[in-house]
C-alpha cells in the first residue's frame, strides 16, 4: 500500500511537471522548460537532470533499475524523453535529440513499454501540441 501511494505521488509530480513546462518547451523552444522537463527525469532516479541526462543509455536503464520504481515509471520516463527529443529538434539541436530519443529506446527495450505511449494525465494536452 505505501509503495503504491508513494509511485502515485511520483506520477502526479512528474505528471504535474510535464503539464507546465511541455507547451513551453515545445512550442516556444524555451531551454529552461528543457531543463525542467529533463530535472523531471531526473527526479524520477533521485538525480539531478543534468546527471540523468549525461547518462548513456544502458547506464540510465541501470539507474532506473536500481531506483526500484522503474517498472512502473518507465512509460512515463520514455514519453517524457521522447517529447524532450521533439523540443531539442525545435531548437534546432538533432543531436541532443537524438541521445534522447536513443535513451528512450533503450527504456523501452528494458522494460517493454510501448515507445508511442502517453500518459492518460497527458493525453489532451499531448493532443493539443500536435504530431511528434
Amino acid at each position: 500500500m505505501l509503495q503504491r501511494d508513494y509511485l502515485t505521488e511520483m506520477v502526479r509530480r512528474f505528471a504535474n511537471v510535464l503539464a507546465r513546462r511541455l507547451r513551453a518547451a515545445l512550442l516556444d523552444t524555451d531551454p529552461e522548460a528543457i531543463k525542467d522537463l529533463e530535472d523531471a527525469v531526473g527526479s524520477l532516479l533521485d538525480l539531478d537532470g543534468v546527471t540523468a541526462m549525461s547518462l548513456d543509455p544502458s547506464s540510465l536503464v541501470t539507474m532506473m533499475e536500481l531506483s526500484g520504481v522503474a517498472d512502473s515509471l518507465a512509460s512515463y520516463a520514455n514519453y517524457a524523453l521522447r517529447r524532450i527529443a521533439d523540443a531539442y529538434d525545435a531548437q534546432g539541436q538533432p543531436a541532443l535529440a537524438q541521445t534522447r530519443r536513443v535513451q528512450a529506446d533503450a527504456v523501452c527495450t528494458s522494460f517493454l513499454c510501448e515507445p508511442s505511449f502517453v500518459p492518460a494525465e497527458l493525453a489532451e494536452l499531448d493532443a493539443s501540441l500536435g504530431e511528434r
